[in-house]
């Protein structure tokens, strides 16, 4: 190989690096935004949280959580909501709220249905805590699932220490 031929495929290469550094950043700075954008953190008294959470939950006044948290920590889905349900709206959010009493800090997480069925296997659970032990094959709930139920209330639970936490999609 001769001087001007190294010295090409060294450009070639220095650039190729150039590229991947670039596209790093790219992914590191566009996950970061997309994080900004959809997880919300503030700290508050429980009398205001309590007060968005009635709030929140005004909108589906009369109607039943899909997922209801029994005495114990045990969860119970109701799947006659799911198969009554004939896609009652297009789902495009699923939305969190959730406030921990001891922190006294309330967090709203939105997150774009588009991700949820990019989730492997097209089932998913947020209802893996490390105080709540749950069977995940036993809860078992898909995206497919949730569009044939349309824009509802999934759960509304509060725990023994206080914590709230209410999930809809709309």
């Amino acid at each position: 190989m001769d001087a001007s031929s190294k010295k090409t495929w060294l450009s070639i290469l220095i650039a190729c690096v150039i590229i991947v550094g670039i596209l790093a950043i790219a992914v590191v700075g566009g996950t970061a935004f997309f994080f900004y954008r959809h997880i919300n953190t503030q700290y508050t008294p429980r009398e205001n949280a309590e007060v968005q959470f009635a709030e929140a939950r005004a909108r589906f006044a009369g109607r039943q959580p899909l997922i209801e948290m029994r005495r114990g920590d045990e969860p119970v889905v109701h799947r006659e909501l799911v198969d009554a349900a004939r896609g009652q709206g297009r789902i495009e959010t699923i939305r969190v709220l959730a406030y921990d009493a001891d922190a006294r800090k309330l967090v709203r997480v939105s997150i774009p249905f588009w991700l949820v069925r990019l989730a492997p296997g097209n089932n998913f659970s947020f209802l893996n805590d490390h105080d709540i032990d749950i069977d995940a094959e036993r809860i078992r709930l898909t995206a497919d699932d949730l569009e044939r139920l349309g824009p509802s209330l999934i759960l509304d639970a509060h725990d023994r220490r206080g914590a709230l936490v209410l999930v809809w999609t709309e």
